[in-house]
């Protein structure tokens, strides 16, 4: 893989079974770093490159590279970037007596971290990115920030799609406003009392009797049955829920109270 990539690390899989072959044919306390250093998740600038190449050209610088203690330790006397290795499975397993000292499945914990002198105090070290090494895969674990705005891109584009469907289904009418369901047409009131006649002004005879109504057009009595079943329906679940916990006898009780004096 070209390192001079602009490729986010996050979503960077890498693994290298010739350079496992090269170091034994397995990894191990001794070669995990020098194997994580062909990866393009490291950095040619850090201590860890400065080391390995003054123990390449100098016998003096050797022994560093020898063992992970020894590398390590030299790491934590030098000050800036380095490669350090959180958690050794091997080390745990030796521990615990559970694993084999080659079983493929150990996981390593791989930090990236700045390191700054104090005088007189312990050093203070910033991490700055983590990897996990499965077996000879190598991930780069994501940041809180990649984690937090993949959720809130998800949770963004949920409602988006969510206010995309809902927007088409309000109805707007001068006269009913928002709604979710057309309204229906106006039934004629049977009940109001037909107007009466005016009385006829000098000498003008007065018809007979009221004058026939026209009939109602065939478009104003036109209601769906199903629409007035669903709004039957919805007025019974609203009165429900207002009224679910109370009743109301037939004939209520009228007058003080202790006198059974039933309305009808």
């Amino acid at each position: 893989m070209d390192r001079s990539q602009d490729v986010s690390l996050e979503e960077v899989f890498w693994r290298s079974p010739a350079h496992v072959q090269m170091m034994g044919g397995y990894l191990h306390s001794n070669n995990i770093l020098f194997y994580f250093a062909e990866s393009p998740f490291f950095d040619p600038t850090s201590n860890n490159a400065s080391l390995a190449i003054q123990a390449s050209y100098n016998d003096a610088f050797r022994h560093f590279v020898e063992t992970r203690e020894a590398f390590e330790g030299r790491l934590k006397t030098m000050q800036g970037l380095e490669f350090m290795v959180a958690y050794d499975p091997l080390q745990a397993a030796a521990q615990s007596e559970t694993a084999f000292a080659h079983e493929p499945g150990n996981i390593w914990v791989i930090r990236k971290q700045m390191r700054q002198k104090r005088p007189g105090m312990e050093d203070d070290v910033v991490v700055l990115a983590t990897y996990y090494v499965v077996g000879d895969c190598i991930y780069m674990a994501p940041s809180i920030a990649s984690v937090v705005g993949n959720r809130l891109l998800s949770a963004v584009t949920s409602l988006t799609k969510l206010l995309n469907a809902a927007s088409p289904l309000p109805i707007f009418t001068p006269s009913y406003g928002h709604t979710y369901m057309p309204p229906g047409p106006k039934l004629l009131d049977t009940a109001q009392p037909t107007a009466q006649p005016q009385p006829s002004k000098e000498g003008t005879p007065a018809p007979d009797g009221p004058a026939p109504t026209k009939a109602p057009l065939a478009g104003a009595n036109v209601s769906s049955t199903t629409f007035q079943d669903t709004r039957s329906l919805m007025e019974a679940f609203n009165l429900l829920s207002r009224y679910g916990d109370e009743f109301m006898d037939e004939n209520p009780l009228v007058g003080e109270p202790g006198s059974f004096i039933l309305s009808k």
